[in-house]
């Protein structure tokens, strides 16, 4: 079977392989692409290439976690390499099984008892994050030809400029940029394709991003890593990353709300719509504040 991309791979223990069918065919209904190992392997292709460049060439990578499937050195490997390529990573939890240390941290859809409903949630997560890599790649813009492809202090700005209302939007960057530089421990740039800075505080030795800002192509945004900050108190507890969601939720333009499960991900807000006015643009600065404030309070 010739699969277009972008796509989701299915990694998953041959002991589960009606499951796997049925969610490929859940997710097949919902207008994905869909990489199976039982109907994409051509006859006579060898295996481990194939599954290989399955993972690389994926644009998210789901994991089905069974009690076989922890075990699996295949499903372990699949799972490696979708991280050492950053590709968006998905679990559903199809039975009750302790999660493997590399993946303990990872959020999953729980598909234990009911079938309908985090079908549902599981298509929706995937609308929303997996499938951004491709048109990513489609619209890229190139990093200025004068700098290096590296993004840095001295080019990331120039590089938000090429976007439509660019001057707006590297207004915005770079107010956050110095408001990090002067309030958190570390303010890193990351990634040649989709260039990146992250204002992270140290707790226990670790470098603890509060927020990030992301050239996304279709519109660069400040995004908030609930995902990652929920493994520290106080934001263990949902109610207060709900809470401060309510805050982000206040930020956006129209009518436009993030959905309850987003205090679980990475909710990202437009610089250009949500953050250019001065009133919310020191909004949010007060909410990466009180974060910053609950972490090193409760760490």
């Amino acid at each position: 079977m010739s699969v277009k991309k972008p796509y989701i791979f299915i990694s998953h223990s041959s002991r589960n392989n009606d499951m796997a069918t049925k969610i490929a065919e859940g997710l097949r209904d919902a207008g994905f692409n869909v990489w199976l190992d039982l109907d994409s392997i051509p006859d006579g292709s060898r295996w481990l290439a194939e599954i290989q460049r399955g993972v690389e060439e994926c644009g998210a990578l789901l994991i089905l976690m069974s009690k076989e499937a922890r075990k699996s050195h295949w499903v372990e490997r699949e799972a490696l390499l979708a991280m050492e390529l950053r590709k968006p990573l998905f679990m559903a939890l199809i039975e009750d099984v302790p999660l493997p240390l590399h993946l303990i941290d990872r959020q999953f859809t729980d598909f234990r008892h009911e079938f309908d409903v985090p079908m549902a949630d599981l298509v929706q997560a995937l609308k929303d994050i997996a499938l951004m890599a491709e048109s990513d790649k489609s619209e890229r813009h190139p990093l200025p030809s004068d700098v290096s492809a590296e993004p840095t202090e001295s080019n990331f700005f120039d590089y938000l400029k090429q976007f439509s209302d660019g001057e707006a939007i590297a207004l915005v960057a770079s107010d956050l940029y110095y408001w990090a530089k002067k309030t958190c421990d570390l303010v890193e740039f990351t990634g040649k394709q989709k260039p990146a800075f992250h204002a992270k505080i140290t707790i226990d030795a670790s470098d603890v991003t509060i927020f990030t800002i992301r050239a996304f192509t279709r519109e660069p945004a400040a995004e908030i890593p609930f995902e990652y900050l929920m493994n520290y108190p106080p934001y263990d507890r949902r109610e207060l990353r709900l809470e401060t969601l309510q805050t982000l939720n206040e930020l956006l333009p129209g009518n436009k709300t993030f959905r309850d499960d987003r205090a679980d991900r990475r909710p990202s807000l437009p610089l250009k719509s949500a953050l250019e006015s001065p009133e919310n643009l020191e909004a949010f600065k007060a909410i990466a504040q009180d974060i910053i404030n609950n972490l090193r309070k409760n760490n």
